[in-house]
């Protein structure tokens, strides 16, 4: 049956609705942000941010859940929100997947990431690759903390939130940010790069503080409809060859994505 001139179909509605739901995740990052530089105001403040990527019209098949994105990446973060919002929506991760230059990619950090998930399945890309055709099976990358913190620098993150302290506002928003990113993007597999989003994503999908020493590598079955993997932080040398090996076979062992 045609549609009549005006008429909204229900994919658009969806489409709305999840702008809706990614206009208030963008909402509460840039609170904190704008929190944090108020915090810091007295000191030489370098802090940046860097917004979660949109939502996109399908689902993600492959998640990536970092710690925070780091200040010395070139990344051409936005000092006011327009720009922090065209830079999410239209960041290529790595040079391959487009050609808006360097301010728009960081292969460094996201193309070993990018090539594990072709380890995994060879159809994986970016959206700009899947956009175009090129790639089948979608690979996204979110933080657990949207704010730059210097990786270089131990105490760097606890300037900005004490993960272990149960009641700390920064970390309680963060779990309430990353909650409904994982609502929106409806990921089949997550994969937690890191301790911090290992234990947030953990909480988050159990309702109970992460057990020690820990006795799960995965999370079978989830409230999100997706599974859950754990990992030390993948792109660091402290992760050898025999831990990546291991997590890819628990991967591929428990979901078979030539079926998507």
């Amino acid at each position: 049956m045609a549609l009549l001139p005006g008429r909204i179909t229900e994919g658009q509605t969806m489409m709305t609705n999840r702008e809706d739901s990614y206009r208030h995740i963008c909402d509460e990052v840039w609170a904190l942000y704008q929190a944090q530089l108020e915090k810091e105001k007295l000191r030489r403040n370098k802090r940046k941010v860097f917004l979660p990527p949109p939502a996109r019209p399908r689902r993600v098949d492959l998640l990536y859940v970092g710690i925070s994105p780091s200040p010395v990446a070139r990344i051409g973060f936005g000092a006011q929100r327009p720009a922090a919002e065209r830079l999410a929506r239209e960041f290529e991760y790595v040079t391959a997947a487009g050609n808006r230059g360097a301010s728009f990619t960081n292969d460094a950090f996201y193309d070993p990431l990018l090539q594990f998930a072709r380890r995994i399945d060879p159809r994986f890309g970016v959206w700009p690759q899947v956009e175009r055709g090129e790639k089948s099976l979608l690979v996204e990358f979110t933080d657990t903390l949207h704010i730059t913190t210097d990786h270089r620098i131990a105490d760097d993150l606890l300037a900005v939130m004490n993960p272990e302290a149960d009641n700390d506002p920064v970390s309680l928003k963060c779990k309430e940010i990353l909650e409904a990113e994982l609502t929106l993007y409806q990921p089949r597999v997550v994969i937690c790069s890191g301790r911090l989003p290992s234990k947030f994503v953990s909480e988050i999908c159990t309702g109970r503080a992460l057990e020690r020493p820990v006795k799960e590598t995965m999370l079978q079955e989830t409230r999100f409809g997706c599974k859950v993997h754990f990992s030390g932080y993948l792109n660091s040398k402290w992760i050898d060859g025999f831990s990546r090996v291991r997590l890819l076979r628990e991967i591929t062992e428990n979901t078979d994505f030539k079926q998507f």
